[in-house]
């Protein structure tokens, strides 16, 4: 959840409050319903405060929290986001048939110019997830330098996030480089990245260093998925 800067965003946060305000009176629920809905079935932590603050587009949903609500409210995520005028349609029907959230899966990822993502790759995560906020991405791994953590072919799941614990892998870059999977050891006069693929060296940074340079966290692993 974030307040919409640009004026774009703004107008975008006032079109999906105005559609969501339409659909909830609609279906004959109230503020604190849907509140309600969201807490019991997807674990969130609202109140009806929050929801109209989306509706009157003071407040900009995360793309998590939209999920939920379309599937409380039975309409697609497209309608609700105002790119269709179906309320309900393939894409929504087949929302329902399963519990999860498809996110996207990357071959390489690199902040700089978007990366190199599968489309053929269907991942879901559990949409319970994603509330809060939270998001998600892929990253399939290629080569056996990972061994034995990651081995060709698997799927790492990430969570966007900008700190990673000691004993979680993390996904980071420097420079204009692509991002790699490390772990992210804490020293006493700054941090350590140590690459998972075998064929990188370990980097020490300082806490100036760090200050100064290029190096981005942007994710830490939850999950991977193998294929067997």
């Amino acid at each position: 959840m974030k307040e919409p800067k640009r004026e774009s965003r703004k107008k975008e946060a006032a079109l999906i409050g105005a559609r969501l305000k339409s659909v909830r009176k609609n279906a004959g629920l109230s503020l604190q319903e849907i509140a309600d809905k969201l807490n019991r079935d997807y674990h969130a932590n609202t109140n009806k405060g929050m929801i109209s603050k989306y509706e009157n587009g003071i407040h900009e949903p995360s793309a998590g929290t939209l999920h939920c609500l379309s599937l409380v409210l039975g309409v697609s995520l497209d309608y609700l986001m105002c790119k269709t005028d179906e309320p309900d349609n393939a894409h929504s029907l087949s929302e329902r048939n399963h519990s999860g959230f498809e996110i996207e899966v990357f071959n390489r990822y690199n902040p700089t110019d978007g990366g190199e993502i599968d489309h053929d790759a269907v991942e879901l995560i559990p949409s319970v997830w994603l509330v809060g906020g939270h998001e998600y991405f892929g990253l399939r791994i290629t080569g056996s330098e990972f061994a034995p953590r990651y081995y060709d072919g698997d799927i790492v799941i990430f969570e966007r996030r900008g700190k990673v614990q000691r004993d979680r892998v993390g996904l980071v870059s420097i420079g204009d480089g692509d991002a790699f999977p490390c772990y992210i050891v804490r020293k006493r006069n700054g941090k350590s990245v140590i690459p998972l693929d075998r064929r990188l060296k370990e980097l020490f940074f300082t806490t100036e260093q760090l200050a100064e340079s290029d190096i981005h966290i942007l994710g830490a692993a939850v999950q991977v998925r193998r294929m067997e």
